[in-house]
């Protein structure tokens, strides 16, 4: 004897008949009902913890990101504000240099007043008393005068007005210089203009 197996099945429930295929009628009927459980209260209370702690990770990221750019932007005007500080006074300085030139040639020239009158000493003790003070006064903001006598070329430091031939030094050595460079810091605000020695032509 042979079984027909019917299965009917909705969202709740799922019923199976068993009948015979050669009288067509059910000779046995079996029901299953499946249900799906219901989420306890401790279950839907993690998830939404775990949703929770989610979107308290995404703030934290973003929070994260955000004092980071801060932090990046505030070094950057710093460094900026500090730049500007830096060389804030450089266009005063450069100004402030001819003025040290003239102090220092009248130093220079200091023993032709001496020679005809001695009382002039007291002026060129001022005169140097100023220059003194001056040349100070820049230090303490930076600047700092380029080293040429003796030193060789370099362009990033000197510019070079004439050459003379010397057989006493090597080419391309300063022998002499008509007007002193100064530095800023790290930054040169005039070239020391010079004098620089090549070979002597046979």
């Amino acid at each position: 004897m042979s079984e027909e197996l019917k299965i009917e099945a909705n969202e709740n429930e799922v019923k199976i008949e068993v009948g015979n295929l050669e009288n067509e009628k059910p000779s046995e009927t079996s029901e299953v009902a499946v249900t799906e459980p219901e989420k306890s209260e401790v279950e839907i209370l993690k998830e939404k913890i775990a949703q929770i702690e989610q979107e308290r990770d995404a703030f934290k990221d973003q929070l994260y990101r955000k004092a980071a750019d801060y932090e990046n932007f505030r070094r950057q005007k710093e460094r900026e504000a500090a730049a500007f500080l830096k060389f804030a006074e450089e266009g005063i300085i450069k100004k402030l240099l001819p003025t040290l030139d003239d102090l220092e040639r009248v130093i220079k020239n200091a023993d032709k007043f001496l020679a005809g009158n001695p009382d002039a000493k007291i002026y060129v003790d001022g005169v140097k008393l100023v220059q003194q003070k001056l040349f100070k006064m820049l230090e303490e903001r930076g600047v700092t005068r380029i080293e040429s006598l003796g030193k060789k070329f370099n362009v990033d430091y000197h510019e070079a007005l004439t050459q003379m031939p010397k057989s006493d030094v090597e080419p391309e050595t300063i022998v002499d210089e008509f007007e002193a460079g100064y530095m800023l810091h790290d930054k040169v605000i005039r070239h020391a203009k010079v004098v620089v020695a090549k070979e002597v032509e046979n």
